[in-house]
């Protein structure tokens, strides 16, 4: 048996975590460290901390979407790029992250440069009042605002797109405001999967 054998699955993913951030400090990229609330002016009551969310759990889910050249993704409460990172891996036609964090944006901003990746864009804004909506049909939030955000968040996706064919689906990595969406009478759940802390994500569509 060797050494990770013999330890905890929370120290491995402890020591590998350190690793992949002191790997990351070497590239001169940053994608993992973890950034509280309160350090970016936020209330911690209402924002949680950014933390990375590009993963096996998230790939495991975008390999069952079927995805193609037609398919478009933002990343809403995109931090500093983990999860867009993932999802370039696959053949979207777009893969962008809005950001409300100018901290958080400007990290992804040149981390992407810093991989020579042009072909994604981070929108440092608030998700309530983005305009552009209409351009993607799959959508991405790592519980990123609290209960009354979300309502209008998901009002503004149906608004933008309530004039374009095809379906929408929604990915919520810790949905903690799952009956906020379903509520709203737009997106029902069709399935869920493991996540790295035992918050489930779910999947829906319109």
């Amino acid at each position: 048996m060797g050494i990770y054998g013999q330890l905890s699955k929370e120290t491995v993913d402890t020591i590998s975590r350190k690793v992949k951030i002191f790997t990351e400090r070497i590239r001169g990229i940053d994608f993992s460290t973890v950034v509280e609330p309160e350090e970016l002016g936020f209330d911690s009551e209402k924002v949680s901390h950014s933390s990375p969310s590009g993963n096996k759990y998230l790939t495991n889910v975008l390999n069952d979407l079927d995805i193609t050249e037609k398919d478009s993704i933002v990343d809403i409460g995109s931090g500093k790029g983990s999860a867009m990172l993932t999802m370039l891996k696959y053949p979207f036609s777009k893969v962008d992250g809005i950001e409300l964090s100018n901290y958080l944006a400007v990290i992804a901003t040149q981390n992407f440069k810093k991989l020579n990746i042009e072909e994604s864009h981070i929108f440092n804004c608030n998700a309530t009042s983005f305009k552009h909506f209409d351009n993607y049909n799959i959508f991405y939030l790592y519980n990123p605002f609290p209960a009354e955000t979300m309502r209008k968040v998901i009002d503004n996706i149906t608004q933008s797109n309530k004039n374009m064919p095809g379906k929408l689906r929604l990915i919520y990595n810790n949905p903690v405001c799952h009956d906020v969406i379903v509520r709203q009478g737009v997106f029902s759940k069709t399935k869920e999967y493991p996540d790295e802390w035992g918050n489930k994500i779910y999947m829906y569509s319109n």
